[in-house]
């Protein structure tokens, strides 16, 4: 069976209509990535127009779809302007699922943590293991900046803390801390469908006990020993004074979701709060650490 890839340039604002239409003809996939070269999400926390400025949508369609009246639909159901351009190419039958589960395997941290999908055979060798599939809230392990995170973790003793994962997309990092032996983690995020998979992930990794997921406000957070966020900078920089609050002091204080360019500006945000340490950077992303300063310190 051939299929039909439908690739729209389109306005992030139009995004969110056109997937609903090539939903409701019937597309099997629907993909969304950047056609312009702004920043949309780390970590399961959105920038505030919820897509790239300039979005690319790719739809997988069946070979007898009317591409006639498709184009005429999705141009009527936005501004003709907000499509800039779209490209049809035939497409030939693959083994979908298996080229997905080809390319997530096994990511191992530290030579003692592992995230592993279920279709896959766990090392051995490696004492910590979280299972997770990717899935619609953000987080596997492979991105350069949950995996300078989890890097972190698996380098760091994280027993018997108390730890906040800010922005927790598909809980991974959490979970992470959780199985390397903190007391209990709090991980939240504002957006519904990152709860539900950092929640269905606590479950699959029989992690009820330790990790409590749930909304940001929907928790009264203890003062913690850690706080890890791996989102943006706008919202790394409005909770800056909330975070110094809820971190004890002598605590870390763990920051990615950054582009190398927004390091410093980043920095004086929490040098009030925390002596920062040298920053990690893996190709144009960076992961901030510091500790939480006393307030003898700050004066």
């Amino acid at each position: 069976m051939a299929w039909l890839q439908l690739t729209l340039e389109c306005d992030g604002e139009a995004a969110e209509k056109l997937s609903g239409l090539l939903e409701q003809f019937g597309a099997v996939s629907i993909s969304l990535s950047a056609a312009s070269s702004d920043i949309l999400v780390a970590e399961g926390i959105l920038a505030p127009a919820g897509f790239w400025k300039r979005t690319r949508l790719s739809a997988l369609l069946h070979e007898d779809t009317d591409l006639d009246i498709l184009l005429v639909c999705l141009r009527n159901c936005v501004e003709p302007e907000q499509i800039h351009a779209h490209r049809i190419e035939a497409v030939a039958d693959r083994d979908w699922v298996g080229e997905v589960q080809k390319a997530h395997g096994p990511l191992i941290f530290g030579e003692r943590l592992c995230i592993c999908p279920g279709w896959c055979e766990p090392p051995p060798q490696i004492p910590h293991l979280i299972m997770l599939d990717p899935g619609l809230a953000f987080g596997t392990g492979g991105h350069d900046t949950t995996a300078m995170c989890l890097e972190w973790l698996a380098q760091n003793d994280i027993a018997d803390r108390i730890v906040v994962d800010y922005g927790c997309g598909s809980g991974v990092l959490a979970l992470a801390a959780a199985a390397l032996g903190a007391r209990h983690v709090y991980a939240v995020d504002i957006d519904p469908q990152s709860v539900q998979a950092a929640r269905d992930n606590t479950v699959r990794n029989r992690m009820q006990g330790t990790v409590t997921v749930a909304f940001p406000d929907e928790i009264k957070f203890p003062v913690a020993d850690m706080i890890i966020a791996n989102v943006l900078l706008g919202p790394l920089l409005r909770l800056a004074p909330e975070f110094a609050v809820m971190v004890v002091t002598g605590g870390a204080l763990v920051l990615s979701g950054l582009l190398a360019v927004q390091v410093e500006e980043c920095l004086a945000a929490y040098q009030t709060w925390f002596n920062m340490q040298a920053p990690w950077y893996r190709r144009e992303w960076a992961l901030l650490q510091g500790v939480r300063r006393s307030t003898a310190e700050r004066k």
